[in-house]
């Protein structure tokens, strides 16, 4: 569903003299179909980078990214994104949040109102058709991003720290809402985080990155089972890949830095 072959990626120099920074470096990976990949990195690592050029928010400076066996050179209908922040449009209700993105896809605003309605009973958002965002608390708000990112039935959801911003309960909430919904919809999910367990909770694969410029460090398969069972994360297969995951991000120091 989406290939990365050697996808580099340059960003010009701030200053006079400088070199150009490179941001992200050969990074290849195939995600399949209905799957669930984490990218978990450091900050500034290129995650980020690398979800906005499967977007097609950003231009490659090397290599080729395809969905669907094409070539990515904008940004497409099959592709949603859901960001940290919900980004909600303030003066419209929920419904007409969520049903935004069908009126865009289909030119006027959209007559499918069943389908904006069944939506938000899926998201679990019964009742609140009406209130505007402000009214809503900080989880109820992306499950209404959430919404209307699915709402247009996309192949792909690219996500991008969309839970960074909620508190540790929320947080482990909408990561069980957020499984559910992609067990009964399966569409195929990248998902951005910088949180190691959130990464091992969610996903069927994770992709670490290292420092930048970004690379792939390495690729590791969560064999945890679906659907998730909640109690696994005191697991000691949980915690192994835990251990798998910070081991590739914080390697040892060698023996002269340990001496010094």
């Amino acid at each position: 569903m989406i290939a990365l072959k050697e996808v580099s990626k340059f960003y010009p120099p701030t200053a006079r003299g400088a070199k150009p920074v490179l941001a992200v470096d050969h990074v290849s990976a195939e995600i399949e179909e209905g799957e669930f990949v984490c990218i978990v990195g450091p900050s500034g690592c290129g995650k980020t980078t690398v979800l906005n050029m499967v977007a097609g928010f950003e231009s490659v400076s090397q290599g080729e990214i395809l969905v669907g066996g094409k070539l990515v050179s904008k940004p497409g209908p099959e592709r949603a994104v859901v960001f940290q922040q919900p980004s909600l449009l303030p003066w419209m209700t929920v419904f007409d949040n969520i049903g935004f993105g069908l009126t865009l896809q289909e030119g006027r605003k959209t007559r499918q109102r069943d389908k904006v309605a069944q939506m938000i009973e899926t998201m679990g958002l019964g009742g609140f058709e009406g209130h505007f965002p402000y009214q809503l608390s900080g989880g109820m708000q992306q499950r209404a991003a959430i919404a209307r990112a699915l709402i247009t039935e996309p192949e792909i959801l690219l996500m991008d720290e969309p839970f960074g911003a909620l508190d540790a309960q929320t947080r482990a909430d909408m990561q069980k809402f957020l499984l559910a919904v992609w067990e009964r919809l399966r569409p195929t999910v990248l998902f951005i985080t910088h949180d190691v367990e959130e990464s091992i909770v969610l996903a069927d694969r994770v992709i670490v990155m290292t420092p930048r410029p970004g690379r792939i460090a390495e690729t590791i398969d969560i064999g945890l089972g679906r659907p998730r069972n909640w109690d696994m994360i005191l697991s000691p297969e949980f915690l192994r890949y835990k251990k798998e995951v910070l081991t590739i991000l914080r390697p040892p120091r060698d023996a002269s830095q340990n001496a010094g």
